[in-house]
C-alpha cells in the first residue's frame, strides 16, 4: 500500500549528476527525483510522487520521492551487460556488473583469498562518512572502497554523505545486491570483495549499508542479522572480519545499552567465522556491563580487543569531535564510545594493511 499525488515541481531546491530535489505544489516535504530513472525536470513539470514515509511520519521520511515524470523519455542505449536490478520491479534496469568485463574473467573464476585482510563490518550508513574521515586523517594516502549491500536503501545516491565521498579520488563503492548508485556493481558480495581486494588494492575495504536499517524490537527481526551473512563470506574468502562493535551509553532502550544486540546476536548466533571485535578505551563500569552482556553467548571463539588508549587520540578526536554525523540523534559529545568504536576498528584494519 503506498499514498500518492498527482502534482507540480514548483522549485529546484537542489540537483546535481545524480538527483534532483524539487518542491512540489501538493507537499510541504521536498521529493527526490532520482536521475538514473527519470529525466530532470523543470519549474511547471507534472510529477506523481510516493508520500507513504512522510504520510507515515517514519525515519524513511523527511522525503517524497518522485514516482513518475510527465515528460519525454531519454533514449535507451543497448550495450553487452545484462544484469538487471531491482529486477521484476517498474524501474528495473540493466547495469554494467564488474563481474561482466572479460579481462576480470580470472579473477572471479579462481577462488581467490583475501589473505587474512582485515575488512571492517559497518551496521550503520551513520558509520561509513566516519570511517572515511577517520582512515584519511590517519593516512593521507589510503584508498578505502565501501561495498553496499540491499538491506537498506537500495538506491545510495539519496545519501549527502555518499554525494560527498563519490568526488574523491581515494573513495571507491561498489553496490551489490539489488542497491545500486556505487561507482561499481557487482552481482554478489563474494565479487565484490575479490574485486575491492585482487583489483583495487584497497588498503581498506568496508562492508556496510545505504540509509534506512530497520528494526522490529524483536531478537532477530532487524537489519543487522544481515552482518552475520557478511562474516561468513569474508572467513570464507580467507579474511578477517572485523566488527564495529555498536556501542552507546546513552541510549535508553535497554537492547542498544552498552554492547546492542544488533551486534550480540548475529555475531554469536549466526556467525560461523572467527571475527575481530576492537573497543575503544571504556571506563571501568561500561567494561564490566559488556562483559555481563557476553556472558555464556560464544559459539565461536571470537577475539576481543580492548583498547587502553585511543589510537591516534589527537587525530581522531579531530575529526569526531567537529564532525557533523550524528547516530540516533546523538553526536560525539552526546555519545562519545560509538564514534570511537569506529575508529579504533579503523586504526586495526589500517595497521594490518602495512604490518
Amino acid at each position: 500500500m503506498q499514498k500518492e499525488c498527482w502534482t507540480v515541481t514548483e522549485s529546484i531546491v537542489f540537483e546535481d549528476e545524480t538527483i534532483q530535489i524539487v518542491q512540489t505544489a501538493d507537499s510541504s516535504y521536498p521529493a527526490i527525483l532520482y536521475k538514473r530513472f527519470f529525466p530532470a525536470v523543470s519549474i511547471g513539470t507534472k510529477l506523481v510522487i510516493n508520500q507513504t514515509a512522510t504520510a507515515l511520519n517514519l525515519g524513511t521520511g523527511g522525503f517524497d520521492f518522485v514516482k513518475h515524470v510527465f515528460a519525454s523519455t531519454r533514449e535507451f542505449k543497448k550495450n553487452a551487460s545484462h544484469i538487471m536490478k531491482i529486477r521484476y520491479m517498474p524501474l528495473q534496469h540493466v547495469v554494467n556488473s564488474v563481474e561482466e568485463r572479460k579481462e576480470l574473467l580470472p579473477l572471479f573464476e579462481n577462488h581467490s583469498s583475501l589473505q587474512n585482510k582485515r575488512i571492517i563490518l559497518a551496521e550503520l550508513h551513520s558509520m561509513v562518512p566516519i570511517i572515511y574521515d577517520v582512515a584519511i586523517e590517519l593516512d593521507a594516502t589510503a584508498s578505502c572502497c565501501f561495498i553496499f549491500d540491499d538491506s537498506a536503501s537500495l538506491t545510495i545516491e539519496m545519501s549527502s554523505h555518499i554525494r560527498r565521498l563519490q568526488k574523491l579520488s581515494n573513495f571507491h563503492s561498489i553496490t551489490i545486491g539489488q542497491c545500486i548508485g556505487g561507482e561499481y556493481d557487482a552481482v554478489s558480495l563474494a565479487s565484490a570483495l575479490q574485486f575491492a581486494h585482487g583489483y583495487l588494492h584497497a588498503d581498506l575495504i568496508v562492508i556496510s549499508v545505504g540509509p534506512g536499517v530497520v528494526g522490529t524490537g524483536t531478537k532477530y527481526g532487524h537489519s543487522a542479522m544481515d552482518i552475520a551473512n557478511w562474516a561468513n563470506t569474508v572467513g570464507a574468502l580467507g579474511g578477517c572480519p572485523v566488527w564495529i562493535p555498536r556501542l552507546s551509553f546513552a541510549d535508553n532502550r535497554d537492547r542498544h545499552y552498552g554492547l546492542s544486540h544488533h551486534t550480540i546476536t548475529p555475531l554469536y548466533e549466526f556467525t560461523y567465522c572467527p571475527c575481530m571485535l576492537i573497543f575503544p578505551p571504556l571506563q571501568i563500569e561500561q567494561k564490566k556491563v559488556i562483559e555481563a552482556q557476553l556472558t555464556n553467548v560464544s559459539r565461536v571463539d571470537h577475539q576481543l580487543i580492548y583498547s587502553s588508549n585511543l589510537s591516534n587520540e589527537e587525530a581522531v578526536r579531530r575529526v569526531l569531535s567537529v564532525g557533523k554525523v550524528k547516530t540516533m540523534g546523538r553526536g560525539y559529545n552526546d555519545d562519545p564510545v560509538f564514534f570511537e568504536a569506529i575508529s579504533e576498528a579503523v586504526s586495526f584494519c589500517l595497521k594490518g594493511c602495512t604490518s
